[in-house]
């Protein structure tokens, strides 16, 4: 069955837009080619005989009614009600969960829901709503929040706002507890009704709250985010660490350690996990590029089923934090023999792409290697380097500043063959947005103190265009094998989410076909470059594409322009490129580079790596996908929770001074605006915004704008703003502002105000020098560092979906 369809067909008919189409209409719907449709005809049957979808009146498809009951996970909201994600997929979506009706569930438990029809309950809800019947199975978490005293009461106020209210804590002496520390707990009785309380137990007391290291280590405590590694993985490490010779040239590795290799890498990475190599010859009168993309061998110290391994799986990927890294794999293999340093010999695997002088690939071959870099530079030292400015790269330098005239000539190899490949994707149609990107600037205790735009130097875009070549070129390796393999997949934007942005796009005067190509999207994005609609419509653009994931699926990267696409370059710090690079291991035992016999066939070859011990079967990849995907949302989730509570801190010492933003989200109750400089999102409530006295906001859910019944004024989304911090609550991780009227960026008597109930250890404190310090990068090529006081560049939201 072509799974790519079944999943474009759920995933369409799902939207709460949707409106039943017969099979041809929804195929048109979908972009299916005339070429393609017997497939898609296949899927759709194969869904209707599982009952995944049902034929309505004249032969539409839908998904099925709900049936009494629903089982899925419980999704709750602060303000009591909460939602059913169904297991199976059902006509209405996500069941709504009313105020009363929750019973003792938990958000993230497994339930059972009586279904009940209401009939029907306005324009674009569902005619059912959900009672919880019972609690299938819990949600294994911890909780973590502030210990305060309310009465005679010991509770604890949780961090975030997953739960309402506090938890009762009836002995907080046993841990020897004190008011105002961040504390650790488990729940020992769940709340039976919407007037009970749940009462929990301390486990651990982290420290004083407020502070920078106890409020990172409340965010690992609640994403289950194990800063630590077990002795027996930590003995394995040093095991195999301690056995590595780099300066023995096993016989299956070819010894390119005479070749100029280079690394390119943030100031304050450890872990080097790619280096590049470059050379130019002439064939047929013709200059020919040979890039050499070489890769960290993880592989070779991490086997399957080891305790290393069964750890890196756990994980799924290293976690960056704010000014923290929690690795994947202990320090003595990721900083260690893995890491691809300056002047020591390592194993790497490498792809070798050749290029015409156009940068088409000519030519990919893969091989087991040991390399030697010649040069660690970082991204500003190069780009110094490429611009002849020798001085500039001195400042910027963190080895020796020696520049020879070969590793300078290759740096700028590099700059042209990355900026014929760059031009060669976007002319395939690859997705550039261009979005504000900021790095936060830290004081020597980890607090906040400032933001700046982060540099636009573009030897990163050169290194990016190099791992996302290599990660094609073994996309396209097992493609040709048909072995089945992880990849990383990025579908299409569905339907639903071109007609908002064509919708958005006709308001802010741009139009955009209903099924518009990648370079009508291009042409859309380049007509606003420069103009004020340049930061909306890049927004508008972003929200219709859907989330990257791991998947065998055959499912191309549609941002990338990419019909095969997986992730070989970061073995040290995601999992997936790890089962890669075994498949590549795999390959290279059936089909070695010296081979000077009869080569196999690729079908012979694809069928013997598949039944390679090294290769979890189809099924398993696919379990593999949904655990990697579940712990990179995890740990993205960690990030952007430590980063905003960190900013907020230092909002919270600025209650009404003024700041430009930009709209990022509108509500019927108002909107969400994002202070420019932060990159954060505060709440403006439709009563805060500029118009008339006494207008009424409502929401208009055709063009998403929001619009004042009485003067028409319209807000949406790119609409900047000067606004005013109103509030602040640390507790909830949330803020308030509004609107100011005028260019004026401070009042002398602002319009702000603070929760009753802050406690003062939520309030920011000063201290430190003030001192710059950057946030790991966060992107597809991370580099992985040492927790916790590990300092490296910050990366926002923006550029790391860019990445893919």
């Amino acid at each position: 069955m072509p799974q790519r369809y079944t999943s474009s067909i759920l995933r369409h008919i799902a939207d709460t837009r949707y409106e039943p189409r017969t099979l041809r209409q929804l195929a048109q719907d979908l972009g299916v080619s005339d070429t393609d449709f017997s497939q898609f005809k296949d899927a759709a049957e194969s869904l209707l005989q599982d009952g995944c979808v049902i034929l309505g009146s004249s032969d539409t498809i839908a998904l099925p009614p709900p049936g009494k009951e629903m089982v899925g996970v419980f999704r709750a909201h602060e303000k009591g009600f909460g939602f059913l994600q169904p297991d199976e997929l059902t006509q209405h979506g996500d069941l709504f969960i009313p105020p009363g009706s929750t019973g003792d569930a938990m958000n993230g438990d497994r339930v059972r829901a009586k279904v009940i029809h209401e009939g029907r309950r306005g324009s674009g809800k569902s005619p059912f709503v959900g009672r919880i019947i019972e609690v299938i199975q819990r949600v294994d978490r911890q909780y973590v929040g502030t210990l305060i005293k309310r009465g005679s009461l010991h509770v604890v106020k949780i961090d975030g706002r997953l739960m309402r209210d506090p938890v009762v804590i009836r002995d907080p002496s046993i841990k020897s507890a004190s008011v105002g520390d961040k504390v650790v707990i488990d729940i020992v009785e769940y709340p039976k009704d919407a007037n009970d309380v749940a009462e929990g137990v301390i486990t651990e007391v982290l420290g004083e709250g407020g502070e920078p290291e106890i409020e990172t280590l409340s965010v690992l405590r609640a994403y289950s985010l194990a800063e630590k590694f077990t002795p027996p993985v930590l003995d394995e490490a040093r095991k195999v660490s301690q056995a590595f010779d780099g300066d023995v040239i096993p016989p299956d590795r070819e010894d390119i350690t005479g070749i100029l290799t280079l690394t390119i890498d943030p100031p304050t990475a450890k872990d080097y996990d790619d280096a590049i190599s470059i050379n130019t010859s002439q064939e047929n009168g013709e200059t020919v590029f040979e890039l050499g993309v070489h890769i960290a061998d993880v592989a070779h110290f991490v086997t399957p089923g080891s305790a290393l391994d069964e750890e890196a799986y756990a994980r799924g990927n290293s976690t960056y934090l704010p000014r923290v890294v929690v690795p994947m794999l202990p320090e003595v293999l990721s900083n260690g023999v893995c890491s691809l340093q300056e002047g020591v010999n390592r194993y790497a695997k490498s792809c070798f792409i050749k290029y015409d002088a156009n940068g088409k690939v000519l030519q990919e071959r893969f091989a087991r290697t040991v390399i030697r870099s010649d040069k660690r530079m970082t991204y500003l030292e190069a780009q110094a380097l490429i611009e002849d400015d020798i001085r500039e790269a001195h400042k910027h330098a963190k080895t020796e500043p020696k520049y020879p005239k070969p590793i300078i000539e290759a740096t700028k190899l590099m700059n042209d063959l990355a900026k014929c490949i760059r031009a060669r994707r976007l002319d395939q149609g690859m997705i550039v947005l261009g979005l504000p990107e900021v790095e936060l600037i830290f004081d020597d205790i980890g607090r906040v103190i400032d933001a700046q735009p982060e540099d636009d130097a573009f030897t990163h875009t050169l290194i990016e265009m190099f791992m996302v070549e290599a990660n094609e070129a073994t996309a396209r390796l097992f493609d040709r094998l048909s072995v089945p393999m992880i990849r990383r997949i990025h579908p299409d934007p569905d339907a639903h989410g071109i007609n908002d942005l064509r919708m958005f796009a006709r308001v802010a005067g741009y139009n955009i076909p209903a099924k518009p190509s990648r370079k009508q999207l291009q042409t859309l994005l380049l007509s606003v470059k420069g103009k004020p609609a340049q930061r909306s419509v890049n927004m508008a653009v972003l929200r219709t594409l859907s989330k990257a994931e791991y998947s065998p699926m055959l499912i191309g990267h549609f941002a990338l322009a990419s019909e095969h696409y997986t992730h070989f370059t970061s073995p040290i710090r995601r999992y997936p490129d790890l089962i890669v690079h075994r498949g590549i291991d795999a390959y290279l035992k059936l089909d070695p580079p010296a081979s000077k016999g009869k080569r196999q066939s690729a079908k012979k070859i694809g069928s013997k790596i598949a039944a390679d011990n090294l290769i979890p079967n189809e099924d398993k990849m696919h379990e593999l996908g949904k655990h990697c995907s579940t712990t990179e949302r995890n740990s993205e989730s960690a990030e952007r929770e430590l980063r905003n509570f960190l900013v907020l801190q230092l909002l919270a010492d600025h209650l009404g001074e003024d700041f430009s933003g930009t709209v990022t989200g509108v509500t019927g109750a108002g909107v969400y605006i994002q202070i420019d400089k932060y990159l954060i999102d505060g709440f403006v409530r439709s009563n805060d915004l500029p118009g008339a006295a006494n207008d009424r906001w409502k929401h208009n859910p055709k063009t998403g704008a929001l619009v004042a019944q009485r003067s028409g004024k319209t807000v949406s989304i790119g609409n900047t703003f000067t606004v005013r911090v109103a509030a602040v609550d640390l507790g909830r991780r949330v803020m308030e502002m509004v609107v100011v009227d005028g260019d004026s960026k401070k009042s002398a008597s602002p319009k702000a105000k603070k929760y009753k109930n802050k406690s003062k250890n939520d309030q920011p404190k000063s201290g430190g020098k003030p001192k710059v310090k950057k946030k790991p990068r966060r992107n597809d090529r991370n580099k992985q560092a040492v927790a916790p006081a590990t300092k490296k560049k910050s990366k926002s939201k923006a550029r790391s979906r860019k990445k893919r």
